[in-house]
């Protein structure tokens, strides 16, 4: 009865599989081998798509930075009156600034040894000429500056004129300053701000208006 009983479960279980043949190890070794071929060939694509990219990005850092020396150059060469040569030596100079702003921001003590480095590639009867024009486009700036918040404020066009001259008229400027980055003391916008709040008991501006450029003030005004 046992010996019965264990040929039946014997003869219940699944077949066991056949065995494997060579044929069929080599063409599961070829499968294999083949799905390999397809992952290295789209890792291969991927990379190479990548190398594209990082190529491209580094000719358009390269263009960014030939660019900033070109233009900067070409905003200030006439009023400076720079040679051919201090041109070319001006753009190589903000060339390389760039390059290195791309890896690392530049601190004030970086911004102060550009600006003396950009001294020495000038006359002493060029960089007062310089610092001049520099100047007239921070007062340019300013006057924008206090012209669109008191547009923003909703005053009347001959209050933001006159808002305008008293503000302006209360904005100071440091002496010689080629690059504003290496004087943030002298930050312009700030100025503006407190010349700005200094200016206005001098305006003939209603309860109303004082209250509105006053919350104007306060949503701009830099917190310190």
């Amino acid at each position: 009865m046992i010996i019965a009983l264990a040929l039946s479960l014997l003869l219940a279980q699944d077949p066991q599989p056949a065995a494997k043949t060579v044929e069929d190890r080599l063409k599961e070794l070829a499968d294999k081998v083949e799905a390999l071929d397809k992952k290295a060939t789209a890792l291969k694509l991927e990379n190479t798509n990548l190398q594209l990219k990082l190529d491209e990005a580094k000719i358009r850092r390269e263009a960014m930075a030939r660019q900033s020396g070109t233009a900067w150059v070409k905003r200030y060469a006439a009023a400076a009156e720079f040679t051919e040569k201090q041109s070319s030596e001006i753009e190589d100079l903000w060339y390389g600034w760039s390059k290195q702003d791309f890896e690392k921001v530049c601190d004030t003590a970086g911004w102060k040894a550009r600006e003396e480095a950009l001294k020495g590639k000038l006359t002493a009867e060029q960089l007062p000429k310089l610092a001049r024009k520099v100047r007239e486009e921070q007062e340019l700036n300013n006057k924008s500056w206090i012209a669109s918040l008191g547009q923003m404020a909703k005053l009347p066009a001959e209050k933001i004129g006159a808002l305008e001259k008293a503000a302006l008229a209360k904005v100071t400027f440091e002496e010689g300053t080629l690059l504003p980055q290496a004087h943030p003391d002298q930050n312009q916008w700030t100025k503006v701000m407190d010349a700005i709040e200094a200016a206005l008991p001098e305006l003939s501006l209603t309860e109303t208006e004082a209250d509105s450029f006053r919350k104007m003030i306060g949503r701009w005004k830099p917190k310190r």
